[in-house]
This record gives structure tokens, sequence and C-alpha cells, in this order.
């Protein structure tokens, strides 16, 4: 039923595009002539008349109003800018759309943008973009749900460009400053500081249940550096980095090879067939979770502290299945 219902969602993109191409042209066909060419009904393109004016395009009709022979309001096309994208940008911009996870932010918003964007970029150069709308499927596992966050992000976005503080309610914490928003692993956190402790605290946007801007200024935290923070962090979690060495099991080493896993990563061939990975990052309970996804399939090295807690964890699961 996904397969289908994705089908027609392209087969419409693709009439709606090739209406406001002929309407941009300055062309004033009558819906029976649009739907004998797209091969439809004429209420099908009604529907598609109306999707246009939903995402801004001003559709006029006759004297009467009516939609029989549509075309843009003539303020409109003067203003209308040059063709200011690429066939690789438009491809890259509905690329980014179309892996997005279902759940994420604004994912209705792009969804309505695309066609405006493809507007801008006619004939075979968009036509061809327009392809990977079709051509491009994939789906996430574990995807947290941010359909009703936009208000709070956008918030939260604006008193960071307004560098004004934030009381913010959240499900385990009370912050009251914010620096960057973090995208990592599916999930988007805020970074901020609570006055009554020293250390940041990282707070995930889904769990905030209230944000109040305040008039009151902040100042970036010092010593927060958004790409030591990429650099040093294995997932989300700021701890202090330590050095991890990995040994994989021969079967698995293409596997762990093709991806990055962390920017520090570096790999070793044994002449067993094993594959060492050693990198430097923080975020025990993160590397344990991790380590603990290859099963047998890897060997913890050091540092003690990790391998402790691996072997300690398998042990705890071993027995719940005696």
């Amino acid at each position: 039923m996904a397969q289908v219902a994705s089908r027609r969602r392209d087969r419409q993109v693709v009439r709606i595009l090739g209406i406001l191409e002929t309407l941009l042209e300055g062309g004033r066909p009558t819906v029976y002539q649009l739907a004998a060419r797209f091969k439809t009904r004429r209420e099908t393109i009604y529907r598609d008349l109306l999707a246009l004016q939903d995402i801004g395009y001003p559709i006029e009709g006759d004297e009467q109003g009516r939609l029989s022979r549509p075309r843009l309001a003539p303020s409109l096309r003067p203003a209308l800018p040059p063709v200011v994208l690429t066939r690789q940008e438009l491809a890259a911009l509905i690329w980014s759309v179309r892996r997005g996870a279902g759940r994420q932010p604004f994912r209705g918003a792009l969804q309505t943008a695309v066609p405006k964007l493809q507007g801008l970029v006619l004939g075979a150069d968009g036509h061809i973009a327009l392809a990977l709308e079709g051509a491009l499927e994939g789906w996430e596992r574990g995807v947290k749900d941010y359909a009703g966050a936009e208000p709070t992000i956008l918030r939260v976005v604006q008193a960071i460009v307004e560098r004004r503080r934030l009381l913010v309610a959240c499900a385990r914490a009370r912050a009251a400053a914010t620096v960057p928003l973090l995208w990592v692993q599916g999930g988007l956190y805020a970074v901020g500081r609570v006055p009554a402790y020293e250390n940041l605290v990282t707070l995930a946007v889904d769990r905030i249940r209230s944000v109040t801007p305040t008039d009151e200024p902040f100042t970036e935290a010092t010593g927060f550096d958004p790409k030591r923070y990429e650099a040093e962090a294995f997932g989300v979690v700021w701890e202090r980095p330590m050095t991890v060495v990995l040994r994989f099991r021969a079967d698995q080493a293409p596997y762990v090879r093709e991806r990055e896993w962390h920017p520090t990563q570096r790999f070793r061939p044994r002449a067993d067939g094993r594959l060492e990975m050693t990198f430097r990052a923080g975020g025990l309970f993160e590397i344990t979770r991790w380590v603990l996804g290859w099963g047998a399939g890897v060997e913890v090295v050091r540092p003690a502290r990790l391998r402790r807690e691996v072997a300690r964890l398998r042990r705890a699961a071993a027995g719940q299945y005696r």
C-alpha cells in the first residue's frame, strides 16, 4: 500500500509541475486539455490547481472565477525570479527531503516546498531532478516523532539567533540558557547551561514541555566548541574522551571497515584475519551499547572499564535466557 501511495504522489507531483510550467510560460489551456494531456479526469486537475494555490501560486479563472481556463495572476509572472537552481542543486534538495525520516522536524513543510523549488527549474533539467522523487525510497528505525515539536524548535532557534536566555521546562531538567541545537543520530538536542550546575546539560527537544523566552541576553558558554563536541563524543553524551581498541572477527571486518563510526577511527588488519579498530571518544554508555550490538563478533581490548562493563552486561543478558 505504501508503494502504491508513493507512486500516486509521484504522478501528482509530475502533473502539478507540468501544469505550473505551462502556466509560467503564459499558456491558457482548458481543464479539458490538461486532463487529456495527463490522461486523468477533470476533477483531478481541479485538485492539482487547488494544490498549487495552497503552496502559494495564485491561480485565476475567468470573469466568473471559474477555473475551467486557469492562469497565473498577471502580477506574479514578472516578479518570478530567474532560474537560480541547477539540476544538481535541485536534486540535492530533493534527495535531502526524500532521505529524511518520516517524523523528522518540518517534514510536512519540506514536502510542500519541493514543488515550489522544482518550479524554479523548468524543462529537462527540472524533470531529471524530479526523477529522484520516484526513484529513491528508504526508511529509518528507532526515529523520534517530532510532529508536534516544530513550534518549540522555532522558539529555541529564535532565542539562539537573538541571543536571549530561555527558561526550558524539560522532563528531566530545567535550563536557563541554550547554545546551538544538535542533530545527532536521528535525535535533536539543545545544549544549555543550568545555573545551579557548572557543566553543560544536553536536553532532548522532544522532552521539552515548555519554552519561555526572556529579555535577558546570554553569552555563549566558554569552552563549548561544536566541532570539538563532534570530534570527542561518540554520540550525544559529552564525556572525557578515552582511547578505545576493539578487535572484530574476520567475517565482520568488511562491514566495520565500510562505514565511519567516529571521525578518529583507524583500522589495522591482523595476521589472523581480525580487524583492529582504534578511536578516541567519550560516552561510556553509548559506546557500550554500540559494542554490544556486534554480539560475539567483537572483543574489547581496552580501556579496562569498557571491557568490564561489556562483560558484565553480557553475563547479565545471558542470565535472562537460562
